[in-house]
């Protein structure tokens, strides 16, 4: 495959590696607070069949994937021993983990983080903005209370870089990757108007209907009408319309993309930039989908996301 892959396993007491990979799949997602892998490899008739906490995995000696077992299988068959695994990574933690309802002003990514639970593994990005404040109500996620501060701190929707670090803000130093339409397998553009919105009515926080109201000219340019009618929303107690703002950029999302499929592995994170440059294109990758096996070696796939946060 050209690459070297390693898929490490975590006992109880001890990590074995893996060497021999059958295939693997593996996906980043800009909207998506973790990375997800799936794949099969041969083992050594000497592996233990206990436990496995983490796995972790590794393309050319860097980590790129350190996650739990959503399921994890290691049989033996025909004098073979094969491991079938599937894995999301620590980061998801930050959607299924809750805050404690309260309000926490001035404070940045570093003060958020510490204000909720500690979760293995993740780390986030230091030096950030502050904002006035941060409100969470009636059971928002870590992943929720992140998003909104990071709209708020700097308009960017989080993401995760490299396989733990939550970002709220443009890396100074993205990675790049540059390729001609005659090395491509695939290209495709898309379009999803399935979330989108065109017009949001918010009460005030007595009850008042129609108190904030906001409207989106990207739907109704395409003939779309959809009116939401909403209740007050707490998490934007102080900027009503800043929230407005934000619910209409969040439907809009994925509302259109351009798709690229090459040989390879580019070795691309989440906001790297993605040129083909003989037709003049160059996007940012927000969705990447990496997949290997024995027979077409590695291929590398990635979207480019147009709407109201990424270019």
């Amino acid at each position: 495959m050209n690459h070297q892959i390693r898929l490490t396993l975590r006992y109880s007491r001890k990590m074995v590696d893996l060497t021999d990979c059958i295939s693997l799949r593996y996906e980043k997602e800009r909207y998506t607070p973790y990375s997800t892998l799936s794949g099969r490899w041969y083992c050594r008739p000497d592996v233990t069949f206990e436990e496995i906490v983490s796995v972790m995995l590794y393309i050319d000696n860097t980590m790129i994937h350190y996650g739990f077992p959503d399921g994890i299988e290691l049989e033996r068959k025909d004098g073979l021993y094969m491991l079938k695994v599937s894995s999301k990574s620590y980061t998801s933690a930050l959607l299924t983990n809750q805050c404690d309802d309260k309000m926490l002003t001035d404070v940045d990514l570093t003060a958020l983080a510490a204000s909720g639970p500690t979760l293995p593994v993740v780390s986030y990005e230091r030096n950030t903005p502050k904002v006035n404040y941060v409100n969470y109500y009636d059971g928002t996620s870590c992943w929720d209370a992140i998003v909104c501060y990071a709209v708020r701190a700097t308009g960017i929707y989080p993401y995760i870089r490299g396989y733990m670090n939550v970002c709220v803000s443009r890396a100074p130093a993205t990675g790049s990757y540059t390729t001609v339409s005659d090395m491509l397998i695939m290209r495709s553009h898309g379009s999803d108007f399935s979330e989108l919105v065109s017009e949001i009515s918010e009460s005030d926080i007595e009850g008042t209907p129609g108190a904030f109201v906001m409207t989106e000219g990207r739907a109704s340019s395409r003939m779309m009408t959809r009116r939401r009618r909403i209740n007050f929303d707490r998490e934007w107690i102080m900027d009503p319309e800043k929230g407005l703002e934000f619910k209409l950029n969040r439907s809009l999302r994925k509302m259109s993309y351009d798709v690229f499929s090459f040989p390879g592995y580019a070795g691309l994170d989440l906001l790297d930039s993605f040129t083909v440059s003989d037709i003049g294109f160059i996007g940012e990758a927000d969705r990447i989908v990496v997949t290997a096996n024995a027979e077409k070696g590695f291929v590398t796939t990635v979207w480019c996301y147009h709407d109201g946060f990424c270019a």
